[in-house]
């Protein structure tokens, strides 16, 4: 580079659209031009004509502009941007890293193994000669790391950090409820990646290892505003520390197979059987609900299995994991039937491979992901309750709906089961509503929703329970205990009481 050209980039730096708002003269424009040369303003350039014939430009040169800008003007402008605004057409621009310049290409690599995180930061080490590594939890357990702190990826001070510097990030965690937060840091990962050009390790804990590339994918370019983040994602991380870049980075997703399932319809009600088998020979998608007052890790889970037996016709079935826990063995405390499902980070992934059976946990899913993909999945879950409200609130945990009617609309069925222990043995009183296909536009509220789903049911605890008690099978000191959390028991033994005594 000359003075002849530095001149000429300053009039690029003035005209920049970030600065139209600003009074920039020549002198200013001239100053800034002079950090590309690592040189304080004008009159260096002048004073050191061999520092600005070494002076390249490239990413080292315009993150010196950007942090200038940004000093003096108080403008953020990326890396990459700036780039494109002032590099003359057709001019070369030098996309050497400056840490371990001859090393693998920048960009966002992957693994399920921090054994490989490991030997990768020996590896850079030995490579860089001590250089810094900036890192989260993966990685910031070493000497020569700089933990990335509260602020993690969002930290102001990356954009300092010298081209071609490793960034380690995680573990994150590929389940429903970390979806999106994982796609967050994913898409920041991928940003510095193609603004900064660093090398960006990330450690992946995921239930499908096999797919890690293929989720990964799907979540970066399926964020809000996708602007092509995705092409920062490169490579893996070899369990020898490797950085390898994969071509390409994300394979098809493999074709579903097909099993014989071992799900059972035996452990639903009698009197629930026939009006679900007949509705789900009709409806092909929307939300299948099971409750149960047994109080388990896996509510209702029983119910749920039974179910697949009555939706084989629909395809394939695949189980979402709801989150990781701490005790990863209670995953597997399921019936077979479960347990034998394909286990998926998300719905959103099992969609993308084609499943459209999906067994999904209330607590850990948000309403508005169900109404996106309830027009087109059957999506079943399980969750704890005595009657049709309780579980249909229970898919409301999560929140994010504008209205319960709303959510009404995508109903299928609700079944909710009561055991009830007798003398030789156990009864169960079900609860059952099944969609009719009747108008909910005139319904307003929570209350309206209530009344149309309790007087809409076509099996009901109350009648059961009625049935039970009037044959003398069960003492009603029982029965608070058999309801344990429910409100209406109480309402429904004061009337009962209150009735007069058969003769």
């Amino acid at each position: 580079m000359d003075t002849q050209q530095l001149k000429l980039l300053a009039g690029r730096i003035r005209d920049l659209p970030q600065l139209s708002n600003q009074s920039i003269g020549h002198g200013q424009s001239l100053d800034l031009a002079a950090a590309l040369a690592g040189l304080r303003n004008w009159p260096e350039v002048m004073a050191f004509p061999e520092r600005v014939a070494a002076a390249e430009l490239d990413r080292a040169s315009i993150g010196r502009l950007a942090f200038r800008l940004k000093k003096r003007f108080d403008l953020d402008v990326t890396t990459q941007n700036l780039l494109d605004q002032i590099s003359p057409p057709g001019a070369p621009v030098r996309g050497v890293p400056h840490v371990w310049p001859a090393g693998p290409a920048s960009g966002v690599y992957l693994t399920t193994s921090k054994a490989a995180i490991d030997a990768l930061l020996e590896r850079y080490e030995d490579a860089t000669d001590g250089a810094l590594v900036y890192a989260e939890r993966a990685g910031n357990h070493r000497d020569g790391s700089i933990d990335l702190g509260e602020y993690g990826l969002w930290s102001t001070g990356l954009n300092r950090v010298p081209s071609g510097t490793l960034l380690v990030v995680g573990p994150l965690e590929l389940d429903q409820q970390s979806w999106e937060e994982t796609g967050e840091r994913l898409e920041m990962a991928c940003l510095h990646a193609l603004n900064s050009g660093h090398r960006i390790a990330v450690l992946i804990d995921t239930p499908t290892p096999e797919a890690i590339c293929e989720d990964v994918h799907l979540l970066v370019r399926s964020r809000p505003e996708h602007d092509d983040e995705e092409a920062a994602l490169v490579g893996i991380v070899t369990e020898d520390g490797d950085l390898v870049v994969s071509t390409p980075f994300a394979s098809e997703w493999p074709k579903l197979e097909t099993y014989k399932s071992v799900a059972m319809p035996a452990a639903l009600p009698g009197s629930v059987v026939e009006p679900l088998r007949e509705v789900l020979a009709e409806r092909k998608s929307g939300l299948l609900l099971f409750g149960s007052t047994v109080i388990a890790e896996n509510s209702a889970m029983h119910l749920v299995a039974a179910s697949l037996a009555l939706t084989e016709h629909l395809g394939p079935a695949a189980r979402i994991m709801p989150r990781h826990r701490s005790t990863p063995s209670k995953d597997w405390d399921v019936p077979k039937a479960i347990h034998q499902l394909p286990y998926l980070p998300s719905i959103e992934s099992a969609y993308a491979q084609g499943y459209r059976r999906m067994v999904y946990h209330p607590s850990y899913t948000k309403s508005e992901l169900l109404m996106q993909y309830s027009d087109e999945v059957l999506l079943i879950s399980g969750t704890f309750g005595s009657g049709v409200m309780e579980v249909f609130m229970g898919t409301l945990r999560r929140g994010g709906m504008q209205s319960e009617e709303e959510m009404l609309s995508r109903i299928i069925a609700i079944v909710a089961t009561v055991p009830l222990p007798l003398p030789d043995g156990e009864t169960t009183v079900s609860d059952l509503y099944v969609t009719s296909g009747e108008p909910i536009g005139h319904l307003k509220g929570f209350s309206d929703v209530e009344r149309f789903l309790v007087e809409r049911r076509i099996v009901t605890w109350q009648d059961g329970l009625t049935r039970v008690l009037d044959a003398g099978l069960i003492e009603p000191a029982l029965l608070e205990e058999a309801f344990p959390r429910s409100r209406d028991i109480s309402e429904y033994l004061a009337r009962r009481a209150k009735q007069p005594v058969p003769t």
